[in-house]
């Protein structure tokens, strides 16, 4: 027997952000990495095998935290990388005066401080004067975050 003692519990600070995809396969409506950034593929057009022997997927996306416009081009064979995103709701209970939100995870009773209200620089402005408005007439407001590599924002909200 051997004495090493492999733990393999658990993914530390160093696991994976993004998993591989072929470009071939890559689809409207997919979240990619085009140019370093996580995208929401628009349009993707291939080219017919030229005479170098690969075919080329045009791949168009919007950035899914700015909304700016990225295009990629690479053969359908090779491999893109594709962002783990994960959504997750929280109940708003303040916004501050800087524009930064309490956040309340409602399963596990924790606060989080540490995201901004969305403004100006966000893809859907008015999103973060909508937020405020309701949360003002004193609705329950439950907001959506969403995380890609390593930025996270709020997307969506409902209010009771």
């Amino acid at each position: 027997m051997s004495d090493d003692n492999n733990d393999f519990e658990g993914a530390g600070a160093d696991a994976s952000l993004t998993k591989p995809i072929r470009a071939g396969e890559v689809k409207k409506g997919h979240i990619v990495l085009l140019k370093g950034f996580p995208c929401k593929v628009m349009d993707v057009s291939t080219s017919k095998t030229g005479k170098h022997g690969h075919a080329k997927a045009n791949i168009t996306g919007l950035d899914i935290f700015t909304g700016k416009k990225y295009e990629e081009i690479s053969p359908t064979s090779h491999n893109l990388e594709e962002p783990f995103v994960t959504n997750s709701t929280y109940l708003l209970t303040d916004i501050s005066e800087d524009g930064y939100v309490t956040l309340l995870d409602e399963e596990t009773g924790e606060n989080r401080e540490d995201l901004t209200l969305p403004d100006d620089n966000h893809p859907a402005p008015e999103l973060g004067v909508s937020i405020r408005k309701k949360l003002d007439e004193g609705k329950d407001v439950t907001v959506t975050v969403t995380k890609a590599m390593t930025s996270e924002m709020i997307t969506a909200f409902r209010s009771q």
